[in-house]
């Protein structure tokens, strides 16, 4: 089978292609366009397997080449033979993916399809929209403390962007250019909140149907969320990749890093190299979910108490997705669970 190494950027990629010994029998630069792509695929005889490194823009190589070529995604993370290379350039790169993937040493990646590709940008573009008014926020926050003197401030609410807060904000007697800020401020984040209603809205019409979401809703943390249901089940995508919850854990970014050599064992802070948005999700339905589960609650208490709230909030979500794990694998709804005594949790 010939196997073809492919370094993707923005206007241009780099085709690397090997024949069945592993030797390098063309290189070709080829504009990015479907046509073009096409052109070169169908000019290679036999079957053919192509691989690339995983990019922002993957997915659009993905479809240009299906049906055409066997599609491997390579993890950019493990690749360090590329990242870290001194001689780092397209071609070198090319030829280093089609190498890994004639030897079966390329560290491949998740290639969700393109349905679960679609539907997790606009999950992280409702996110991208909340922190945005988070900012905004902030900025109001600012405003206020460098105008108003926190004796002067009424003290009958402590949100600013609640009715009375925002009567509040509009007869203040403000510079005008404060008070100009202060009005894009707010002008902003109306505009924000109606944005991520609206988003909100779209991906509870179309997310409907997910696969797991009737069991994802028995999980508690996840019986009343709105939005960080669908992002747990699109970020996470098939469960069958996982083989352990341990595994999910880990991809997650939910389990500390480990320092162990012979007799010595140490873990670290929490892995780097996790789903950001996944962990994010996870962490926000814990916190739902510690209210709702009394066996969840016992845990967070004892972790508490010996290492602090943030550990323990941590060593809850964990628990959590691993009960996310078994209910997506076994296709069931989540059973409450009786916490062992704090004992069992001191190792």
């Amino acid at each position: 089978m010939t196997t073809i190494g492919v370094d993707f950027s923005k206007r241009t990629s780099v085709f690397s292609v090997l024949d069945q010994q592993g030797n390098r029998i063309m290189r070709r630069k080829i504009v990015n366009d479907s046509k073009s792509i096409h052109e070169f695929l169908d000019s290679i005889p036999g079957p053919k397997r192509l691989a690339m490194e995983a990019s922002r823009n993957w997915g659009m190589m993905h479809e240009a080449v299906k049906g055409r070529v066997d599609f491997t995604l390579g993890h950019p993370k493990k690749m360090k033979a590329i990242t870290e290379s001194e001689t780092k350039n397209d071609n070198n790169d090319a030829d280093l993916i089609a190498k890994l993937h004639h030897s079966g040493f390329l560290p491949k990646a998740y290639a969700p399809s393109q349905e679960i590709r679609n539907l997790r940008s606009l999950v992280r573009f409702r996110r991208f929209c909340v922190e945005q008014r988070k900012s905004v926020r902030n900025q109001v926050s600012i405003t206020i403390d460098r105008n108003v003197w926190p004796a002067d401030r009424p003290l009958s609410f402590k949100n600013p962007f609640c009715k009375r807060g925002r009567a509040w904000l509009n007869s203040l007697n403000l510079l005008e250019t404060e008070r100009i800020i202060l009005n894009e401020c707010l002008k902003s984040f109306d505009q924000l909140t109606e944005r991520i209603t609206n988003l909100q809205a779209d991906i509870e019409r179309i997310c409907v149907n997910l696969p797991g979401l009737k069991y994802l809703r028995t999980v508690p943390g996840f019986r009343t969320g709105k939005v960080n249901i669908y992002a747990v089940l699109l970020e996470i995508g098939d469960i069958s990749r996982f083989r352990k919850a341990r595994h999910l854990a880990h991809y997650a970014g939910l389990v500390p890093r480990e320092y162990s050599s012979g007799d010595k064992h140490r873990t670290g802070r929490l892995v780097k190299q996790a789903n950001m948005h996944l962990r994010t999700a996870m962490l926000e339905s814990t916190l739902m979910a510690i209210r709702l589960d009394p066996g969840l609650r016992q845990y967070y208490k004892q972790v508490k108490e010996r290492s602090g709230s943030g550990s323990a909030i941590v060593a809850c979500a964990r628990k959590l997705i691993m009960c996310v794990y078994h209910v997506l694998k076994e296709q069931r709804p989540y059973r409450a669970f009786d916490m062992p005594p704090a004992a069992a949790f001191a190792s």
